[in-house]
């Protein structure tokens, strides 16, 4: 009788969801694309708009100190980042930016098993690409004076609306509008728990893990840590989607 339980179970649509898409795999490609494609458009973005990217991640994971000045020897340019991409270079610098958004729009195919249709998706791409960008400039400004009148509480409860309608949005638009918003609320929900507990571990551990790498291994080791948290957001991605079709599918 065990072993019949077992066989149901490996063959389950929700596991071979969760085989399909690979926790920890689909979150180290989602966390590359962020790394090597999204990064350097934001960098290019805030530095267009006269942004100090180093002050805003720093305020937002509550870096102190030493943790706060190594991360600027790995993200700051010798020269104004924004006035050095001219032309043809800011072609490149948004296709790398729509990559991000075509990892994640690979993850949630792969969760919610939905047939993925390719270079069709680019005008979706870019307006997830235009929502992120003012979703974290609204952040940046926001944060702060949240902070002041509720605390980190209130930052919290913040964190956790934003995350789960973001990523609500990010769910259906990525996929084409195919499921119903009502489908897809119990993902977008797991998504924005998850991506608070996240917030709250990093903050408390992620200054001074740079801090420690930084003095152990130097700037590569700034590089380590900062990968190791977006991998940890792709994780929380991949995962949220599929806690949220497991609480459906037990519905």
């Amino acid at each position: 009788m065990a072993t019949g339980r077992l066989d149901r179970l490996q063959q389950s649509a929700l596991v071979r969801r969760f085989q399909a898409a690979d926790v920890v795999n689909g979150g180290t490609l989602f966390a590359a694309a962020l790394l090597l494609c999204f990064v350097p458009f934001m960098l290019v973005i805030e530095s267009l708009f006269g942004r100090n990217h180093i002050a805003v991640f720093s305020s937002r994971f509550g870096l102190t100190g030493q943790a706060v000045r190594a991360v600027a020897l790995v993200f700051t340019s010798p020269a104004s980042t924004a006035a050095s991409v001219t032309g043809l270079s800011w072609v490149f610098v948004i296709l790398g930016g729509i990559a991000a958004p075509a990892a994640l729009q690979n993850v949630y195919e792969r969760v919610f098993e939905v047939e993925g249709r390719g270079y069709r998706h680019t005008p979706q791409r870019l307006i997830w690409l235009a929502a992120a960008l003012g979703m974290i400039l609204a952040t940046d400004w926001v944060q702060p004076w949240l902070n002041g009148i509720g605390g980190s509480a209130l930052v919290g409860l913040s964190s956790l609306i934003a995350g789960t309608a973001f990523s609500w949005f990010s769910m259906w638009l990525l996929l084409g509008g195919r499921l119903a918003w009502r489908e897809l609320f119990p993902s977008a929900l797991a998504t924005g728990i998850c991506w608070l507990g996240l917030v709250l571990a990093f903050r408390l551990t992620l200054s001074g893990t740079i801090t420690s790498s930084y003095t152990k291994y130097g700037t590569i080791g700034v590089v380590f840590v900062i990968m190791s948290l977006f991998i940890a957001m792709g994780v929380v991605v991949v995962l949220g989607a599929l806690l949220g079709v497991a609480w459906r599918e037990r519905r």
